[in-house]
């Protein structure tokens, strides 16, 4: 798992506030900084006009994409939630 972050505020970027970020929220996977938002743009906001900024893609052992959470409510007990959990425990499944 690899987590992206891209900055929304007008502040500047704090690499620290970011890191403490991550900390609180219990990540234990490493986290990259999308300063300019290349990344997002590259994989999710050319092309279309997209309602959320924070998407989450799945990708399979081999690279493939094979789900994608579009942004929005993400907690647990939520129905997009459980699928996540789902197609997650599917791949891990897969040899």
């Amino acid at each position: 798992m690899i987590g992206l972050y891209h900055h929304k505020t007008p502040e500047p970027l704090e690499v620290g506030a970011v890191k403490e970020q991550i900390g609180r929220l219990g990540f234990e996977f490493p986290v990259a900084i999308d300063s300019d938002w290349r990344t997002l743009k590259q994989w999710w906001l050319n092309g279309d006009a997209r309602r959320w900024t924070s998407v989450s893609f799945l990708l399979d052992r081999r690279g493939v994409v094979r789900h994608i959470h579009p942004g929005g409510e993400y907690v647990k007990g939520d129905k997009d939630y459980g699928l996540l959990k789902a197609k997650i425990e599917e791949l891990l499944a897969e040899k």
